[in-house]
C-alpha cells in the first residue's frame, strides 16, 4: 500500500477474480475473510463451490476425534451450514460444487439436511456431495454400533429426501442396513453417479444387489457382503472392489457395457480359493486393471489362453498388480501379458509392507494367513511375442535372481518395449524411520553389471532406467494410485 492509501490492491480485483480465490479455500478460511473489509463480507454469499468438512473446525495441529470434540465440531459444521445457506445469493443461481462431510448425529444431520435439501430446491447444484462419517471409525465398536448408525442414517435419509434425492456424490462407512435400505436409497438418489461405501453391510453373508441408471463410480472397501451382484449399470465407468469375504463367486456382473477401469483388492488366506478373473470379470470390456494383495498370498489364479479369456482381456491396455509378496517367483504374472493383446504398459509394485501387515506369528496362524505366498505356473508356448507392450515399471526392485529372470522374461517376449523403469523399494514415513537391507543397484558400477545380466542374448531396444529415493516421474505416480 501507498502512503496515505487505505485500499489494498487484492480488494481492487474484480468479484470473479476474488471468488476464484475463495472458492479454493475451506468454508472457515472463506469464513474469516469477511473481516477484511464490507465488500469482502459479502462474498462467501456468491461463492460457486461450498466446501465444509467437519474436520476442518479440528483445533489446529489435531487428529485425533474424541466425543468432545466430535459434538463440537459438528455443531460448528451445522451453524456454518445454516450461516452460509441462509446468505446465499439468489442471483447467483448456479453451485458448481456443494460438499458436506460431517458426523451422523441426530439432530445435527437432519439440520443439514434440511438446510441443503432448500438450497436445492432454488439453485441448479452441478456436483452435490454427503460424506458421512461415523463415531465407530475412531473407536473400536462392535456390530450393535454398525446397527444404530445404520438406523440413524436411515431415518436422517427419510427426513431429508430433497436433499439425497439431488445428491451426485454419496460417501458412507460404519453402517448396517436393513434388507431393503440400499435398494431405497439408491431409488432416491436417481442422480447418483459415485457411491463409496466403507465398512457397510446388510447383516452378515447377504447379497448386494445394484441397479442405477446414472451411477459412473463405484467403490466397495471392506463390507461384509457374500457377494456382490452388479444387475444393471449402463453408465458405470469405474468400480474398486476391496476386501471380499467369500472367494467363491464374490461378484457377478451383469449389465455393464461402459466399465473401464477396475480395482480389485483382498487379503487372501489359506483357506480361501483362487479367482479366475476370466469369471471374475466375464462380460466386460475393461481397459485399466488393478489387482492389489496387500503383500499376501496370490489370489488370482494364472490362466491359459482361450477364447472366452481372450474376450475378457482384449481391451486391457495398463495393468498394475500392486503389492505383490516379496521374494516369489513373478512369472505367474506373465499369463496377463499372453492373455491381453493390446496392453501397452504393465505395472508391478513388489513390496512386504511391514506397517501394515499381520507380523506376529501365533495371530497369523489364528487367523489363517498363509505361509506360501507365491503361485506356480507354466506358459502354454514356450516362446511368445507381445506387439502392443511399450512400458514395465517395477516399484520394489531388488538384484534377486527372480526379479531379474521376470524382467528378461518381459523383454525377450515384449518385441517392440520402449522402456523399463526399475525403482528401488517403497516406503511410508515409518518404513523410512525402520529402513530394511536393499540390493538395488544404487551404484552406477553395479547398475551397468546389472543390466548387461538382464540384456545378455536378448535381442531388445528397451531403455532401462534405474531410479532411487524419492524422484518417482508424476506419470508413474498418477498411474500407480488410480483410479
Amino acid at each position: 500500500m501507498e502512503d496515505g492509501n487505505r485500499e489494498d490492491m487484492l480488494s481492487n480485483l474484480p468479484d470473479h477474480i476474488l471468488l476464484t480465490i475463495l472458492d479454493r479455500l475451506n468454508v472457515c478460511d472463506a469464513a474469516r475473510t469477511c473481516v477484511l473489509s464490507r465488500r469482502w463480507q459479502q462474498l462467501p454469499a456468491m461463492l460457486s463451490q461450498i466446501k465444509i468438512d467437519v474436520l476442518d473446525f479440528l483445533p489446529e495441529g489435531t487428529t485425533a476425534c474424541y466425543q468432545r470434540e466430535i459434538v463440537r465440531i459438528n455443531g460448528a459444521a451445522v451453524e456454518a451450514t445454516k450461516s452460509i445457506m441462509s446468505r446465499r445469493d439468489p442471483s447467483r443461481n448456479t453451485i458448481h460444487l456443494l460438499s458436506m462431510k460431517f458426523f451422523l448425529r441426530d439432530n445435527d444431520t437432519i439440520s443439514i439436511g434440511h438446510s441443503v435439501g432448500q438450497i436445492m430446491a432454488t439453485h441448479k447444484v452441478e456436483i452435490a456431495q454427503f460424506a458421512i462419517l461415523t463415531e465407530a471409525h475412531y473407536s473400536c465398536r462392535g456390530d450393535d454400533d454398525l446397527v444404530y448408525y445404520g438406523r440413524n442414517f436411515m431415518l436422517f435419509f427419510e427426513a431429508c429426501p430433497g436433499a439425497f434425492g439431488g445428491l451426485t456424490r454419496l460417501k458412507l462407512q460404519d453402517l448396517r442396513f436393513g434388507k431393503s435400505d440400499i435398494c431405497n436409497v439408491l431409488l432416491t438418489c436417481k442422480q447418483l453417479k459415485h457411491l463409496r461405501m466403507f465398512n457397510c453391510d446388510s447383516g452378515v453373508w447377504t447379497t448386494l444387489q445394484v441397479e442405477h441408471l446414472e451411477l459412473s463410480e463405484l467403490e466397495i472397501v471392506n463390507c461384509s457382503f457374500r457377494k456382490v451382484v452388479l444387475i444393471s449399470l449402463p453408465k458405470l465407468t469405474q468400480m474398486a472392489f476391496h476386501g471380499w469375504i467369500a472367494f467363491q463367486d464374490p461378484l457377478s456382473v451383469g449389465d455393464v457395457p461402459l466399465l473401464e477401469t477396475v480395482d480389485l483388492t483382498n487379503v487372501c488366506l489359506s483357506s480361501h480359493k483362487m479367482v479366475k478373473l476370466s469369471k471374475f470379470l466375464g462380460g466386460t470390456s475393461v481397459r485399466n486393471l488393478r489387482l492389489g494383495f496387500e503383500s499376501e498370498k496370490i489370489w488370482v489364479q494364472p490362466e491359459h489362453l482361450t477364447r472366452q479369456l481372450a474376450s475378457v482381456f482384449y481391451q486391457l491396455t495398463f495393468v498394475h498388480m500392486a503389492e505383490i509378496p516379496e521374494g516369489y517367483d513373478l512369472s505367474w504374472s506373465l499369463f496377463i501379458l499372453e492373455a491381453a493383446p493390446n496392453l501397452k504398459e504393465l505395472y508391478l509394485t513388489v513390496w512386504d509392507h511391514l506397517c501394515t501387515m499381520e507380523m506376529d506369528r501365533e495371530k497369523r496362524r489364528a487367523l489363517s494367513y498363509s505361509i506360501r505366498k507365491g503361485v506356480r505356473w507354466e506358459s502354454s508356448a514356450s516362446r511368445f511375442q507381445h506387439r502392443s507392450l511399450e512400458t514395465l515399471v517395477i516399484f520394489g526392485f531388488e538384484s534377486e535372481e527372480y526379479m531379474l529372470t521376470h524382467v528378461r522374461c518381459v523383454m525377450e517376449a515384449a518385441v517392440n518395449l520402449k522402456n523399463v523403469f526399475l525403482y528401488n523399494r517403497l516406503a511410508c514415513k515409518m518404513c523410512r524411520d525402520n529402513p530394511l537391507p536393499s540390493s538395488f543397484p544404487f551404484a552406477e558400477t553395479k547398475k551397468l553389471l546389472v543390466e548387461k545380466i538382464i540384456t545378455s542374448g536378448i535381442d531388445s531396444a528397451a531403455s532401462i532406467h534405474f531410479l532411487a529415493g524419492k524422484a518417482i516421474w508424476a506419470s508413474h505416480v498418477a498411474k500407480k494410485n488410480f483410479p
